[in-house]
């Protein structure tokens, strides 16, 4: 079974980017796109939503879930749109951290098949900036061998995703800007 752990550290790192890393197995560890953050601990509710803070929070739920759609098949379409699809819904580092998962991810001859679920925790929203703490559903999901479909990984029905997002100020849309795995179960 380590072969499991070794396809979800490679799957983490490839979806944390590009759409959904959390195909795999958890097994408790860090399993971070990017290094872990300093950041507060993200569990925390959100305050009692005020109806434009409910607006607020739905924009956020909405671009979050969003996000996951469009990354997850953007490798899908030819590569010179990956950016454009991407740039849709986030913001660098995790703009960045994508593109360059998708390219490894193409490189490796590995594709992925099937759709997560967000099932949103809690949303933090404080300014230009929101936390989203997600119980997700990946077990409708995986790696696959690009060339004969062959599913290599399936994901897991509970895997914890921490994500923060910002509202681009070039469109003043809500976009994720980094996505983390603390691991373990939820």
């Amino acid at each position: 079974m380590s072969n499991i752990g070794t396809h979800r550290q490679r799957l983490n790192v490839v979806l944390a980017g590009a759409f959904a890393m959390l195909l795999t197995g958890c097994s408790g560890e860090n399993n971070s796109a990017q290094p872990p953050s300093s950041s507060p601990n993200l569990t925390a509710p959100s305050q009692a939503p005020t109806s434009s803070g409910q607006d607020e929070r739905t924009a956020v739920e909405t671009a979050y879930a969003q996000f996951w759609v469009s990354t997850f098949h953007a490798s899908d379409k030819p590569e010179n749109t990956w950016h454009d699809v991407v740039a849709a819904v986030a913001v660098d580092p995790q703009l960045t951290t994508t593109l360059n998962a998708m390219q490894s991810q193409k490189q490796a001859g590995i594709k992925v098949y099937g759709d997560v679920t967000a099932r949103i925790v809690s949303v933090q929203i404080t300014g230009a900036s929101a936390k989203v703490v997600d119980c997700q559903d990946g077990s409708k999901a995986g790696q696959a061998d690009a060339k004969t479909g062959d599913r290599k990984t399936v994901g897991v029905p509970r895997n914890p995703v921490n994500a923060d997002l910002k509202r681009d100020s070039t469109d003043s849309q809500w976009k994720v800007a980094q996505v983390t795995f603390p691991g373990g179960t939820c």
